[in-house]
């Protein structure tokens, strides 16, 4: 348990440079008036401008030795000042260079976290890809570059309404040619969201969890696409059913949600 002592030095020592630069100053004051209002019983000469020279420069430690005091109280007072004079110096040097640190530490952390977002922004463009694309039913753009997609803006409600109905063929917009556009693009850029896990990675172990179940899905919807191109017959594709890759579907738009910082769906 951490004493009152201990509480109150850690308090004295986390002060900002600007309180031992007003101290300094005060300490300065102090010492001006204790050599002018007791210069007799310290041996000193009654002058302010003296009392006020001597503070200065024993405090800052300057000691010319042109003005001593010539009493034991003198002198033992004297040193005092140029004591506290180092060790407000010493506080003040001490507490300048914390705050440099600090700055310093909190200007490299604002980078971190811009790089991280910038990071994640690359992400998130990769995976709303996935979603344009699916929420498009466009047969020519399974090829489309990532810069080019949606934002999320655009296709979140589209990501939701599918997660709630992708099961309900009364409600559910997904029809064939949506799945074959989504497996088509997989397939396509599978490679790409492969090489982005390191990425994901640096940004946090939360983001690698999301970005590592995308990826099995991604997989699993790729496997489902090759063997719908093995099994073709003819120039006819057999394209899996929607209720054979909605529970894939809805995993996606979990971990794209997660990964554009938007409330995943309630399990």
């Amino acid at each position: 348990m951490v004493s009152i002592r201990e509480f109150n030095l850690k308090k004295i020592l986390s002060l900002e440079p600007i309180h031992y630069g007003f101290g300094y100053l005060l300490l300065i004051i102090v010492y001006t008036m204790v050599f002018y209002f007791n210069s007799k019983g310290l041996g000193l000469d009654e002058s302010f401008i003296d009392s006020l020279y001597l503070s200065l420069v024993t405090i800052t430690t300057l000691g010319f030795g042109d003005i001593t005091p010539s009493t034991d109280l003198g002198k033992i007072v004297t040193s005092s000042a140029a004591l506290f004079g180092i060790l407000m110096l010493g506080l003040f040097l001490n507490s300048l260079s914390h705050a440099l640190s600090k700055e310093l530490i909190k200007k490299d952390q604002d980078e971190e976290e811009k790089k991280k977002e910038r990071l994640r922004e690359s992400l998130e463009m990769h995976a709303c890809l996935i979603l344009d694309v699916f929420k498009s039913g466009n047969p020519f753009a399974w090829d489309k570059h990532a810069k080019y997609s949606a934002p999320m803006d655009e296709l979140e409600e589209f990501a939701r309404h599918t997660y709630l109905t992708i099961f309900d063929k009364t409600k559910c917009k997904i029809n064939v040619l949506h799945v074959k556009l989504l497996l088509e693009t997989i397939d396509q850029n599978y490679d790409m969201l492969l090489s982005l896990a390191p990425v994901a990675a640096e940004i946090s172990s939360e983001h690698l969890i999301a970005w590592s179940s995308l990826l099995s899905n991604a997989r699993n919807l790729k496997q489902q696409y090759q063997k719908a191109q093995n099994n073709r017959k003819d120039e006819t594709i057999e394209w899996p059913a929607i209720d054979d890759i909605a529970l894939q579907v809805q995993e996606i738009i979990q971990n794209i949600l997660f990964i554009s910082q938007r409330e995943k769906m309630p399990d």
